[in-house]
């Protein structure tokens, strides 16, 4: 009765770690996005996060209506953050790491904003530039 108690024990833990690690610490993908930086704040009540907002080429069909594509990210590294501040109103391309679930303390939820549900995190700056103005 006590092997199958402790078996028992030890399936459960196994599956609750493992239940965690797979929704909030395993990567589900990783990418890049580009577009202009639009916004990037520092928010939160009990956990302050940089949290920011790229304006993506293109368009995009919502809800009957054509609108800008947006893409919301949070940033959990201070040096990228410090790095993004400076990088307001540029045309940037960013390395995101995408989770399916989201944790307080590594920034907001956007599901019901981005395409694709998930928490993206920006690790990385790839390119920043100048936005280049086009008249139609």
């Amino acid at each position: 009765m006590r092997k199958v108690i402790f078996y028992s024990v030890i399936i459960i833990l196994i599956s609750i770690v493992g239940y965690i690690y797979w929704f909030y610490y395993n990567p589900y993908s990783s990418g890049y996005r580009e577009g202009v930086l639009q916004k990037f704040s520092r928010k939160g009540n009990f956990f302050k996060t940089y949290e920011g907002e790229v304006i993506q080429r293109g368009f995009g069909q919502r809800a009957g209506g054509f609108n800008a594509q947006y893409f919301k990210f949070s940033v959990s590294d201070i040096k990228i953050a410090d790095s993004l501040e400076n990088c307001l109103g540029k045309q940037v391309k960013l390395h995101y790491t995408q989770y399916r679930r989201s944790l307080p303390w590594r920034g907001d939820n956007y599901n019901s904003i981005n395409d694709e549900k998930g928490q993206y995190i920006v690790d990385d700056i790839a390119n920043v530039s100048e936005v280049k103005a086009t008249y139609y």
